[in-house]
C-alpha cells in the first residue's frame, strides 16, 4: 500500500497554520489542566492486601515520581528513543515530521509518526477517537499550547509518569517495579534502554513472550545514544553484556484470573483503591491444593484445573483459580464454557419434585432405550448396569443416567431449559429441540462460575442472586427461582451418604466429617470433570481436564478427578472456621415412613421401612402392596411382587418370585414405553436395522401372549416380558397392546408416537 502523498502534504502545510490558530484559542481542555493527577487503580483483597495495581479505563499502572527520582540514564534513553530534540523544539519537530514522511513514502506504509514527547503526552491525556491528519493537526496544536503553559521539565516528568510500558503498566516506576523489582532511580543502563523502547509498541512488545525482539531495539537504542554522545562505547559494551533478569510475572500478579475478571466488571474510569471480596490467604491455599492434585492426576492425562469459592450468604467470590499457571496464559477456566456432565441433574429433579414426584417416587432404571439409536444423548450408567426400580433420592444421589432422562421426558426439556436460564446459565442459548433429552446429561455448555452460582441458589433455599466481586459493587435484585422446600429437599439428597453409597461407597472423597451437599459430573469422552457442592456457609466448584478438550485417560471421573480437590478445599474452609453448621430446613416439609422398595407407606409385610421427607402440600403416599406373606413348606416367607415393568429385571437379578396368585387380578394392560406423544428422530448416518424402538408393556399375571399393533403393522410376543422391537419409519402412529390368556384378552389404551 502506498502512502497518500497529498494527505501528508496537507498535514505538513497545516502545521504552518497552527501558530496562527494560537491567536484564536478554544477553551483549555480539562484533561490538560493537571499534569500531576493520579491514574492509579489498586485492587486489594478483603483484608487490604494488595493484589494488583492496574490500568484504569484510560491509563495504566502508575507510581508517580518527580523527575529527580528517576534515573538520569533512563531519562536520556527515553529522549534518545522518542525525542532527541526535545529541548530544542516548541512542541512539534518539523525535522522529525519530514524524516517520518520520507521513510513512510519509501516504505509504502506508515512506519514512523514523527511525534514529539509533547504530542504523545497530549495523546495520553486526550485519547483520540479517530486517526488521520486532522487528528495529527489537533495534537500538534495542543502540543504547542502545552509547551507555552508548562515547562519542559514538567512535560518530561508527566510523560515519564504516564507512558505505557505494556501489561497495563503506566509510568517508569511501575514498569521498573513490574519488570525488574526495583525503583526507577536504580535502573542500570541495560534495564533503562530495555524499558525505553517499550512505549513504541506497548501492545505488541511483550517482555515475557518476545523479549528477544525487544533486545534488538534495545541494541539499536544503545548505538544511538553513543552517536548522540550520551554514553561511551565502553558503557555500551557493558550494557550489551549485562543479562536482563525479568522478575517472574506470577510474583507480581496476585490472583491474576480474579483480577482480570474484576477489571471487566468495574465501572469505567475507576480509580483509587478497590477492596475486593477475595481472601488472598484462602486463594493461596486453594492454589496449593489444586497444584498438588494435578500432580497426582498428570499421569492420567489431566493437565489443568480450576476452582471457585463463593460465600453462600453474600455471594462474594472468596477464591478464583482459573488455571494452574497464570504466567503461561491468562485463560480462565472458571469462565469458559464446558459440557456440564451430570451437574445439571439436581435441577431436573427439582422440577419433578415441584410437580407430582416425591423423593420416594420409584423410577425405572431399565434398558428402555435402544443404545444404537439414542447413544448420542443417553449413555449407560457409570457402572454399566441397570438397577431396576430406584427411588428418586437414590437415582439423584447415585447419579444414574437412565432414570433422569425418563423424568425429563415427563417434565419437558423446554421447562428445564427455562429454569436453567433463570439460574444464570447464559450459554444455553439454543432451543429445547436443539438440546433434547441430553440437556440433563450435560449436552449444553456451562461455566464453573455459573455452576457455583446455581448451587448457591440451592444452598439458599431457592433464592438466586449474582456473585459479588468488590465491596462497593451495586446490589442486584434477588429472586426466588426454586421452591424453598424443594431446594431444601434436593440439598438433603445431595448430602445423604447412605443414598450415595451404592454408586460411590461410604468412604470416598464426598464423605466429609460435616454436612456437605455435593454433586459430581463427567462430560462425554471424559473431557471435563466436575464436583460442585456446598455447606450452609460456602459453595465450592471444581473442574479438572485439559484446555485443548482432549480426553483424560483411565476413565477419570468426578469422584477420582475433581472430588478430591473439592474435599480438600472444603475441608480447609471448615478447618479455618473451626467447624461447620448443619443445614436448616424451611417450612413446608414433613417426614413419613415409606417402604424402601415401593416408596409407599409401609404395609404390614414391608421388611425395611425408612424415613423420607415430603412436601407438606402433597398427600400421604398410598399403602404398599408389593410385599406379600406366604407359607411355603410350613415356613412363612415374604416376597416382593414387582410391577410388570420390573419383572424381567427381577428375574434377571435372581430375585425370588412370589407364587402365582390363585385368582386373576384386575391389573390393567398399559404400554410402559414409549410415552404417549413421544417423538423419535431417524439418524441418516446410522444403518436402518439399528434404528428400532423398544416396545414395553405391563400385563396381568394371566397373560400368555401380547399382540402389538403399530399403525398397520402387527407384532406378536409369546414370551414374558412380552417386549417387542419395531423398526422406525417416518410418520405418525397409533400404538396399542392386546394381552391374551386362557379364555380372555384385554387391550391397552392407545398411544400416539411420531417418527421424523
Amino acid at each position: 500500500m502506498r502512502v497518500n502523498l497529498r494527505r501528508w502534504a496537507k498535514g505538513l502545510a497545516g502545521l504552518s497554520l497552527t501558530g496562527a490558530a494560537l491567536f484564536f484559542a478554544p477553551p483549555w481542555p480539562a484533561e490538560l489542566s493537571d499534569l500531576k493527577r493520579s491514574f492509579n487503580l489498586r485492587l486489594l483483597d478483603r483484608r487490604g492486601k494488595l493484589l494488583r495495581v492496574v490500568a484504569s479505563a484510560d491509563s495504566g499502572v502508575q507510581h508517580r515520581l518527580s523527575l529527580d527520582q528517576i534515573s538520569s540514564v533512563l531519562i536520556q534513553a527515553t529522549l534518545a528513543s522518542e525525542d532527541q530534540r526535545f529541548y530544542a523544539h516548541p512542541g512539534i519537530d518539523p525535522i522529525s515530521i519530514g524524516r517520518a514522511a520520507n521513510r513512510n513514502w519509501q516504505a509504502g506504509r506508515v512506519v514512523e509518526g514523527g511525534s514529539t514527547l509533547t504530542q504523545q503526552l497530549v495523546r495520553m491525556l486526550r485519547p483520540p477517537s479517530d486517526r488521520g491528519w486532522k487528528v495529527k493537526m489537533g495534537e500538534s496544536y495542543w502540543a504547542l499550547r502545552l509547551e507555552r503553559r508548562y515547562s519542559k521539565r514538567e512535560i518530561l516528568e508527566a510523560y515519564l509518569n504516564l507512558a505505557p510500558y505494556g501489561l497495563q503498566t503506566c509510568g517508569v516506576e511501575a514498569a521498573a517495579q513490574l519488570y525488574f523489582n526495583k525503583p526507577a532511580s536504580q535502573l542500570s543502563l541495560a534495564e533503562s534502554t530495555f524499558l525505553a523502547v517499550l512505549p513504541r509498541a506497548p501492545e505488541s512488545f511483550l517482555p515475557y513472550q518476545n523479549a528477544d525482539e525487544i533486545v534488538v531495539y534495545q541494541k539499536g537504542l544503545l548505538g544511538r545514544m553513543v552517536a548522540l554522545g550520551m554514553i561511551s562505547v565502553q558503557e555500551q559494551r557493558r550494557a550489551l553484556a549485562e543479562p536482563l533478569r525479568l522478575r517472574p510475572l506470577d510474583s507480581t500478579w496476585e490472583s491474576g484470573h480474579f483480577c482480570d475478571y474484576l477489571l471487566t466488571r468495574l465501572p469505567p474510569q475507576s480509580r483509587g483503591d478497590i477492596q475486593t471480596t477475595l481472601d488472598l490467604s484462602l486463594q493461596h491455599d486453594v492454589e496449593g491444593i489444586l497444584a498438588v492434585h494435578l500432580k497426582r492426576l498428570y499421569s492420567r492425562g489431566v493437565s489443568n484445573g480450576a476452582v471457585v469459592v463463593l460465600d453462600v450468604a453474600s455471594g462474594e467470590i472468596l477464591a478464583m483459580v482459573g488455571s494452574t499457571d497464570y504466567q503461561k496464559g491468562q485463560f480462565n477456566a472458571c469462565l469458559s464454557g464446558r459440557q456440564a456432565g451430570s451437574t445439571l441433574k439436581p435441577f431436573t429433579y427439582a422440577l419433578a419434585l415441584e410437580r407430582d414426584y416425591t423423593a420416594a417416587s420409584i423410577l425405572p432404571d431399565l434398558n428402555l432405550y435402544p443404545s444404537q439409536l439414542l447413544k448420542s444423548f443417553i449413555p449407560r450408567n457409570y457402572d454399566e448396569r441397570f438397577h431396576g426400580p430406584v427411588r428418586l433420592r437414590e437415582a439423584l444421589a447415585c447419579s444414574y443416567n437412565v432414570p433422569v432422562v425418563r423424568v425429563l421426558e415427563r417434565v419437558g426439556v423446554e421447562s428445564l431449559l427455562q429454569r436453567l436460564r433463570a439460574l444464570g446459565f447464559g450459554r444455553l442459548t439454543q432451543s429445547a429441540q436443539f438440546y433434547g433429552l441430553g440437556l440433563t446429561l450435560g449436552g449444553g455448555e456451562v461455566s464453573l462460575l455459573e455452576l457455583a452460582r446455581a448451587y448457591r441458589c440451592l444452598a439458599r433455599h431457592g433464592r438466586y442472586g449474582p456473585e459479588r466481586a468488590w465491596s462497593e459493587q451495586p446490589s442486584a435484585r434477588e429472586k426466588t427461582v426454586l421452591d424453598p422446600p424443594v431446594a431444601a429437599l434436593i440439598t438433603d439428597i445431595l448430602k445423604d451418604p447412605q443414598a450415595r453409597a451404592p454408586a460411590f461407597g461410604l468412604h470416598g472423597p464426598l464423605n466429609l466429617a460435616f454436612e456437605c451437599a455435593a454433586k459430581t459430573g463427567t462430560s462425554k469422552g471424559y473431557r471435563d470433570n466436575w464436583t460442585v457442592g456446598y455447606t450452609p456457609l460456602y459453595v465450592v466448584a471444581c473442574w479438572v481436564g485439559n484446555f485443548d478438550g482432549s480426553s483424560m485417560r483411565n476413565g477419570v471421573s468426578g469422584v477420582t478427578g475433581a472430588a478430591p480437590v473439592f474435599h480438600d478445599v472444603m475441608s480447609a474452609l471448615v478447618q479455618r472456621d473451626g467447624g461447620s453448621p448443619a443445614f436448616t430446613r424451611p417450612p413446608g416439609l414433613r417426614q413419613w415412613k415409606v417402604c424402601e422398595a415401593s416408596g409407599q407407606r409401609p404395609g404390614p409385610n414391608c421388611p425395611h421401612p425408612i424415613q423420607e421427607w415430603f412436601l407438606e402440600r402433597k398427600p400421604q403416599p398410598e399403602t404398599c402392596s408389593m410385599h406379600e406373606r406366604f407359607t411355603l413348606n410350613g415356613k412363612e416367607q415374604v416376597f416382593c411382587r414387582y410391577p410388570p415393568l420390573y419383572r424381567a429385571w427381577a428375574l434377571a437379578q435372581g430375585i425370588p418370585q412370589p407364587p402365582a396368585r390363585a385368582s386373576p387380578t384386575s391389573t390393567e394392560v398399559s404400554i410402559a414405553f414409549p410415552d404417549n406423544g413421544a417423538v423419535f428422530r431417524l439418524d441418516q448416518n446410522l444403518r436402518a436395522d439399528y434404528q428400532r424402538l423398544h416396545l414395553r408393556v405391563t400385563v396381568p399375571d394371566w397373560c400368555t401372549k401380547v399382540e402389538w399393533q403399530v399403525g398397520e403393522t402387527k407384532l406378536t410376543s409369546n414370551q414374558k416380558p412380552f417386549d417387542q422391537w419395531w423398526p422406525l419409519q417416518s410418520g405418525g402412529y397409533l400404538v396399542q397392546a392386546v394381552a391374551m390368556g386362557p379364555g380372555r384378552q384385554q387391550s391397552s389404551p392407545s398411544i400416539h408416537i411420531v417418527v421424523r
